[in-house]
């Protein structure tokens, strides 16, 4: 191996052996990153730079410039329209971690992309004809295909297809979602063997896509929200646009609420993630809205379409550190709003780790048990339980 792109993995395995999340072996991550090298697996990726802004990766030996970016601890994106995305390396290893791989382990991968996280997949059960990867795009499988060869990996079993009808009635012990899903298919539920594990960026509107782990036992899925995270949307029989976000300009209602001069209010906390997403479980109308007023990025709304009202809540730092509301429409919503926030605050403000998930009947009455909460979605229904539940401090 060259010398430059050996100090280059090196310095990657030092990184993430750093990284508290990261509960994984020394030795075994240091072997994977060695014996499945990113940049064979990364032909070009966006910079924002020049005239396309697309980098174009030289082989077989990038240039050093290259391989900082390749092994740096950063996502790239890979390719446009429709998007894919190399994913963060920790992110990456985060979930082969809630994966709990073993050898000889069976496992169905649901968006291919560039074929690195196959890769590691077939490394770490040690047989790749074990490992099944399904992208919707044609181009990517082939590209990944060509990837894997290059890596020394030609058995691992590749398709183009609809992920979210699984492979063929096949079973597996181990299935991985590498995109943002908004349901949870009946195909990964039924091909999932008996102790088998799930693990799947869940889109929560208005807050993101954390990571679920479900466990199988005794046909009954369980688990836990292991990290935030954001993904590609998933796409084919299963997308939905109810998850996409909110662009002011192509949505009339949060077009005419921007018109208004907005009111201020002070916020008891930050609203980030875990705070949206508790209220989100308690019915408020959060939404992911996309760059308003001049502000640039993702932001965690609440909009009610009936009041109608939004409120956007904001971080300001200068002239003195703040949280705070912009409020437009109605004003009953701010109240709303605060009172949610200051009931998540009373709950200790749990985190999205502090939830106990399992899949139940869609035909399952709502819950009277103190902080439990059923989420219904097109083809699962979970119910989200806090444990642990301080007394309020009321």
């Amino acid at each position: 191996m060259d010398p430059t792109i050996h100090a280059h993995i090196e310095r990657m395995h030092e990184n993430l052996a750093k990284m508290s999340r990261l509960d994984l072996n020394a030795d075994w991550l240091k072997q994977a990153l060695f014996n499945v090298p990113r940049h064979l697996f990364i032909e070009q990726y966006y910079d924002g730079a020049g005239p396309d802004g697309i980098v174009h990766v030289e082989s077989p030996i990038p240039t050093a410039e290259q391989l900082e970016v390749i092994y740096s601890n950063r996502g790239m994106m890979i390719r446009e329209d429709p998007h894919s995305a190399a994913s963060q390396p920790s992110l990456i290893f985060g979930m082969l971690d809630d994966l709990k791989l073993t050898h000889g382990c069976k496992v169905l991968e649901i968006g291919t992309g560039s074929g690195w996280n196959a890769g590691l997949i077939a490394f770490s059960v040690g047989d790749e004809s074990l490992v099944y990867s399904i992208d919707l795009q044609t181009d990517l499988v082939e590209k990944a295909q060509k990837h894997l060869s290059s890596a020394g990996f030609n058995g691992v079993n590749l398709r183009a297809g609809d992920g979210g009808l699984g492979w063929d009635g096949e079973t597996f012990d181990r299935i991985i979602v590498t995109v943002g899903s908004p349901d949870i298919p009946p195909a990964w539920i039924e091909s999932l063997a008996e102790g088998g594990i799930l693990v799947i960026p869940l889109k929560t509107k208005g807050a993101g896509d954390p990571i679920l782990r479900l466990h199988k036992r005794d046909d009954t899925l369980t688990g836990t929200f292991t990290q935030w995270a954001g993904f590609m949307d998933l796409r084919g029989n299963f997308k939905s646009s109810t998850e996409d976000p909110l662009t002011p300009s192509s949505d009339p209602v949060v077009e005419a609420l921007l018109q208004e001069a907005p009111t201020f209010a002070p916020l008891p906390a930050y609203v980030g993630s875990d705070c949206a997403f508790y209220l989100r479980l308690n019915g408020e109308p959060m939404e992911t809205l996309w760059e308003y007023q001049g502000h640039r990025g993702m932001n965690s709304v609440l909009l009610d379409r009936d009041l109608p009202g939004l409120c956007v809540p904001r971080s300001i730092l200068e002239p003195k550190p703040e949280n705070r509301v912009e409020a437009y429409g109605n004003p009953k919503l701010v109240d709303r709003f605060i009172s949610g926030i200051e009931e998540w605050i009373n709950l200790g403000s749990p985190k999205i780790t502090d939830y106990h998930i399992e899949l139940i009947n869609s035909t399952a009455a709502d819950d009277a048990v103190p902080h439990s909460y059923i989420d219904r979605r097109p083809n699962a229904t979970l119910r989200f339980s806090l444990l642990d539940v301080p007394l309020s401090r009321d």
